[in-house]
């Protein structure tokens, strides 16, 4: 395996109408997960952003868009199609800077002109439990947080909360990835190795 991997997590919040302010879905936090692997060997590489009530929400959707600025080979996601980039396209479609939301769908536009794998294909698709049930189910780690908890970290201010769920969770993603494929074993280790590290925790 040579080609390299990238491994996608969104969080968003929908805001309906308010007086004169009109419904728009932000994109308040992202992280991904970078895997190379060169010659036996293999690197990680975790980051996530989020923007909260204080911020303005193209921040994130920016830094998603320089994330992607050179395309991955392979990009895994949880339930894409249904959830992950119809929100994105929401998020886009409702951010106040045009230039930023093109400039995000235009980069996105691009990564899926690659090898795009839903990671939730092989665990019931759009049938599947919820995403926290499945990694529970497969003993991974996980950060579990409602859309009531997300709503609260937004309104708070509180990053790490946001950040901490979603880089769990492309963590747990790449696990259950590579779970479901044959002949990961050495992968696997790798992975486990690198869990154990400093540099497996995000960057608050």
């Amino acid at each position: 395996m040579t080609t390299d991997t990238v491994i996608l997590a969104t969080s968003w919040i929908h805001q309906p109408a308010l007086g004169d302010r009109p419904a728009r879905t932000l994109l308040v936090g992202a992280a991904t997960l970078t895997f190379r692997y060169r010659f036996g060997s293999a690197g990680f590489d975790l980051a996530a952003h989020s923007t909260t009530v204080t911020d303005d929400p193209v921040e994130t959707i920016s830094w998603l868009a320089d994330s992607f600025h050179i395309p991955p080979g392979r990009l895994l996601l949880w339930r894409a199609e249904d959830i992950v980039v119809p929100s994105l396209i929401a998020a886009a479609e409702t951010a106040r800077d045009a230039l930023a939301s093109a400039r995000m769908l235009r980069e996105l536009d691009l990564v899926f002109t690659g090898e795009v794998i839903d990671v939730a294909e092989a665990y019931g698709h759009t049938n599947a439990t919820s995403f926290d049930a499945v990694a529970h189910g497969a003993d991974l780690k996980f950060v579990p947080m409602t859309r009531a908890d997300l709503a609260e970290a937004h309104r708070t201010g509180n990053h790490g909360a946001i950040r901490e769920h979603l880089a769990a969770r492309v963590k747990a993603i790449w696990q259950l990835w590579l779970a479901s494929r044959e002949d990961t074993e050495t992968l696997t280790a790798m992975t486990e190795a690198w869990l154990a590290t400093p540099d497996a925790q995000v960057r608050l």
